[in-house]
Protein backbone atom coordinates (compact mmCIF):
# COMPACT_ATOMS: atom_id res chain seq x y z
CA UNK A 1 0.00 0.00 0.00
CA UNK A 2 0.89 3.70 -1.02
CA UNK A 3 0.87 6.32 1.23
CA UNK A 4 0.95 10.07 -0.44
CA UNK A 5 2.29 13.02 1.67
CA UNK A 6 2.80 16.79 1.00
CA UNK A 7 6.09 18.35 1.92
CA UNK A 8 4.81 21.53 3.92
CA UNK A 9 8.46 22.65 4.96
CA UNK A 10 12.17 21.62 5.58
CA UNK A 11 12.67 21.98 9.24
CA UNK A 12 15.94 21.11 11.08
CA UNK A 13 16.33 18.23 9.65
CA UNK A 14 12.98 17.08 8.47
CA UNK A 15 10.40 17.12 6.41
CA UNK A 16 7.41 18.01 7.69
CA UNK A 17 4.89 16.92 5.79
CA UNK A 18 0.62 16.67 5.73
CA UNK A 19 -1.31 13.28 4.98
CA UNK A 20 -4.07 12.66 2.74
CA UNK A 21 -5.75 12.50 6.22
CA UNK A 22 -4.53 16.03 7.29
CA UNK A 23 -2.15 14.69 9.80
CA UNK A 24 1.22 16.08 10.20
CA UNK A 25 4.10 13.90 9.73
CA UNK A 26 7.73 14.20 10.65
CA UNK A 27 10.33 12.46 7.68
CA UNK A 28 13.95 12.51 8.43
CA UNK A 29 15.52 14.18 5.15
CA UNK A 30 18.13 11.05 5.31
CA UNK A 31 15.06 8.90 4.68
CA UNK A 32 14.37 11.21 1.32
CA UNK A 33 16.33 12.35 -1.47
CA UNK A 34 15.58 15.94 -2.90
CA UNK A 35 13.16 16.85 -1.67
CA UNK A 36 11.34 20.54 -1.02
CA UNK A 37 8.50 22.25 -0.04
CA UNK A 38 5.27 21.58 -1.92
CA UNK A 39 6.95 18.02 -3.38
CA UNK A 40 4.42 15.27 -3.43
CA UNK A 41 6.17 11.68 -1.84
CA UNK A 42 4.55 8.44 -1.76
CA UNK A 43 5.75 6.17 0.57
CA UNK A 44 6.14 2.82 -1.07
CA UNK A 45 7.21 -0.35 0.76
CA UNK A 46 8.71 1.82 3.36
CA UNK A 47 10.42 4.18 1.16
CA UNK A 48 9.54 8.00 0.36
CA UNK A 49 10.30 8.62 -3.22
CA UNK A 50 9.64 12.09 -4.84
CA UNK A 51 6.63 11.92 -7.47
CA UNK A 52 7.82 14.55 -9.57
CA UNK A 53 4.57 13.91 -12.31
CA UNK A 54 2.12 14.62 -9.10
CA UNK A 55 3.88 17.31 -7.67
CA UNK A 56 4.13 19.19 -11.13
CA UNK A 57 0.47 18.55 -11.25
CA UNK A 58 -0.10 19.95 -7.88
CA UNK A 59 1.87 23.20 -8.72
CA UNK A 60 -0.25 23.80 -12.10
CA UNK A 61 -3.83 23.18 -10.22
CA UNK A 62 -2.29 25.92 -7.29
CA UNK A 63 -1.22 28.27 -10.26
CA UNK A 64 -4.71 27.81 -12.03
CA UNK A 65 -6.60 28.64 -8.67
CA UNK A 66 -4.42 32.00 -8.06
CA UNK A 67 -5.21 33.19 -11.44
CA UNK A 68 -9.13 32.56 -10.71
CA UNK A 69 -8.47 34.12 -7.25
CA UNK A 70 -6.80 37.45 -8.88
CA UNK A 71 -8.35 37.71 -12.27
Amino acid sequence: MEEILIVDRIENGYAVCETEQGEKKDIPLSETKDVHEGDVLILKDGVYIPDKDKTEARRKRILALQEDLWA
